[in-house]
């Protein structure tokens, strides 16, 4: 920890806040100009709001070539070279011709500057000691809340001054000043032993990774929470400019409202003692939320705040299951945490591709089929925490028995 002390640590906490803001930037700064662009590219809303699905499979691309890397090099040095690739895709983005080519800019856009989700949780796991990582995982949590929740408003307001091409220009910008001051303030991440990269090493940390039963759980845990979350992310443009017909200004003032209760859920796993029974907490509430939504949406109640107040209780369970998971995935502590935290953020943000290209292939045009969408995530987050809750007291309950009949007689007094 040494390096670490000799820099001061506040410098380095903030950069890995800043550099988590990457990836949420790309995701959702644009969204108030996916009208201009489709205008402007002689393209369909539905194609542009498919770059967003290609820019989530380069993020799960990331996510495990990151890891894999990470296990080898430094991940402070990966990481500066992926802001540098995050820039490479806006400058490719922002003098795309055809959409076609906005999505591949897309795509390599989400492969550099994603990079942050996996690396930065490398940085806290190999620099940080164990009592200061849940702070600063739940400080991630609501940054990357934060961060879609405000850039739609912030895009929406540059947008009325510019066009959608200078953000992307922008966006660049920002990747290369955050390259060189992550280089400057963030102390080296390398690993303890450093694994070669090879397809026998990548293949037996999958497997180390995969023997243990806790990794599905924390898996399935975030993977649900994302689904949700992104899917009304990828469809709040249609969902409230298309169908609601809002101003971009509005649009992005109502995005922040979903994000008040993403927030709220990593503050109540943060301040409350029993990080478990906080983590059960938020997702009862997030299913009570997800209920509402799909009976109001079902019932036809025709308000865009029935749709987002409601969201905002739903994504308390999100807030919440994000950091809880990421939490229980660097407590498994696997031999190759590179590959093990590669293949857990992969199987995350490729599960949220997944759902949202199939919801978006259904052509889903009305708020109540998308509503349920968003829904039923959350409340399978909900079931999957409950089913892990029964099985942890039945295993609990039946330790007791046969610790009573191996227990030592005592003798009398």
């Amino acid at each position: 920890m040494s390096e670490l002390i000799s820099l001061p640590r506040r410098h380095a906490t903030v950069m890995l806040l800043v550099a988590v803001m990457v990836p949420q930037l790309g995701l959702s700064l644009l969204n108030p100009s996916i009208p201009d662009m489709a205008a402007d590219l002689g393209t369909s809303v539905s194609a542009i709001q498919l770059t967003l699905s290609g820019y989530m499979a380069g993020y799960a691309i990331s996510m495990f070539a990151a890891g894999v890397l990470a296990d080898r090099f430094d991940a402070r040095t990966l990481q500066v070279w992926g802001l540098v690739l995050f820039a490479i895709g806006g400058v490719l983005a922002a003098t795309a011709p055809n959409v076609g080519v906005l999505a591949a800019a897309r795509v390599v856009q989400a492969i550099g500057g994603t990079s942050a989700t996996v690396l930065c949780r490398l940085v806290i796991q190999r620099r940080y000691p164990e009592s200061e990582r849940m702070q600063i995982l739940t400080s991630l949590s609501i940054v990357i809340a934060a961060t879609p929740a405000l850039s739609p408003f912030v895009g929406a307001s540059l947008i009325e001054i510019t066009t959608w091409r200078s953000l992307f220009g922008v966006l660049a910008a920002v990747g290369l000043v955050l390259a060189f001051a992550f280089s400057r303030l963030v102390p080296s991440a390398r690993p303890t032993t450093p694994v070669p990269v090879r397809f026998s090493s990548v293949a037996a940390g999958i497997g180390a990774a995969l023997r243990r039963s806790g990794f599905y759980w924390h898996a399935a845990v975030i993977s649900l929470a994302w689904m949700s979350y992104f899917l009304f992310i990828e469809q709040s443009a249609y969902l409230l400019q298309g169908i609601h017909r809002v101003s971009r200004i509005e649009y992005g003032l109502l995005l922040m409202i979903p994000a008040i209760g993403y927030i709220s859920g990593s503050v109540l796993i943060r301040r409350m003692s029993s990080h478990a029974r906080a983590y059960l907490l938020g997702t009862s509430v997030g299913g009570v939320g997800a209920t509402v939504v799909i009976a109001l949406a079902v019932a036809g109640v025709d308000s865009v705040f029935a749709l987002v107040i409601p969201l905002a209780v739903t994504y308390v369970g999100v807030g919440a299951a994000i950091p809880h998971a990421q939490s229980g995935l660097i407590s498994l502590n696997l031999p190759a945490q590179g590959v093990g935290a590669g293949l857990f953020f992969f199987v995350q943000m490729a599960s949220g591709a997944l759902y949202s290209s199939i919801i978006e292939a259904l052509h889903l045009r009305t708020i109540a089929p998308i509503a349920i969408a968003i829904g039923t995530p959350a409340l399978a987050l909900l079931a999957v925490t409950l089913t892990r809750l029964g099985l942890d007291r039945r295993r609990t309950a039946s330790s007791v028995p046969d610790a009573a009949v191996h227990r030592e007689p005592q003798p009398a007094r």
